[in-house]
Order: structure tokens, then sequence, then C-alpha cells
């Protein structure tokens, strides 16, 4: 394995920064023309990918690295919407759990479709194996660097779900 240099490591850190606004404008481009937003989509993929499609308002910052206000508006805006709906915790009287609606399960198909979609033409040329693998790796190393749980493991549409 070859020694990184501080300017092969200068370049990654502006590459990555680079692929991190190339990908959240293609989501902003994807999520306007549905007039929803990339926060917003993120909250409906993380309750979709969930085996009981709920999670703590806490849980879904923490996934979507959202601060505790912007998440606030954010629910507000799904719920108004009828994607989200606020119940009980049964574990914690006074708690809350966000819960997907039907209509926001499909509004988050419709829109992953579209996303995966974009991501295909993205990858055509490079294989799906390798950026895979390669995008893993870094989501493992920043979560770690973040003092996050990974979700490296994920895979769409297994019991499995991303950590709470």
């Amino acid at each position: 394995m070859a020694i990184a240099t501080d300017t092969d490591l200068t370049t990654l850190t502006l590459l990555l920064a680079r692929v991190g606004r190339l990908s959240e404008s293609l989501a902003l481009e994807v999520c306007a023309a549905r007039d929803s937003t990339p926060a917003e989509f993120r909250v409906l993929a993380l309750l979709r990918h969930r085996p009981d499609g709920a999670g703590s308002p806490s849980d879904i910052a923490r996934w979507v690295v959202q601060t505790s206000g912007g998440l606030t508006a954010t629910l507000r805006r799904l719920e108004s919407d009828g994607h989200i709906e606020r119940r009980p915790d049964p574990d914690d009287g006074r708690g809350r759990l966000v819960a997907l609606t039907e209509q926001g399960s499909s509004f988050h198909d419709e829109l992953l479709a579209e996303l995966v979609e974009r991501h295909r033409v993205a990858v055509a040329d490079i294989g799906l194996d390798g950026t895979l693998d390669a995008v893993r790796g870094l989501v493992t190393g920043l979560e770690r660097a973040n003092g996050l749980p990974t979700s490296a493991s994920f895979v769409a549409g297994h019991v499995t779900s991303p950590p709470a």
C-alpha cells in the first residue's frame, strides 16, 4: 500500500467536498421538481428503510445529520404534506415517534426512483461494484470520524436497517 502524502490527502479532501456538493445538487434538483427538499427525502428514506417505519426525532436528527431546529421545520413540512405522522412512543410515555405514512412511503419511492436513475448514469463508466465498495469504505471512515455508528453494511430492501 502506498503512503499517502499531504498532497494526496488534500486532493482527496477537496474531491470529497466536490462529490458532496454534486450529490446534494442532484438531490436538490430531483426534490425541487416535486416540491420537496433533500432534508425531507433523507428523513423519508430513513423511515422507509426501518422495519417499523418509525423513529424518535433525536435518532432521526443523528442519522440525517441535521440540527434539532432544522429537523423540527423538516418534520413540520412532512407532516403537513401527509408524509409522516407523530404518535406516542410506547417505550417513553412523554416521547413521540415519527412514523412514515403510506403517502410518505409512496412519495419516497418516487423520489428514490429518480435519484437511482441519476446515479445509474453517474456510475455507468466506472462500474457499480467498485463504486459501492469505495463508498462503503468512505462512509465507514467518515462516520467513525464523526463518532457515529456505521451504516456502511446497510442494503436497501433488507430487514437490517440503518442504525437508530
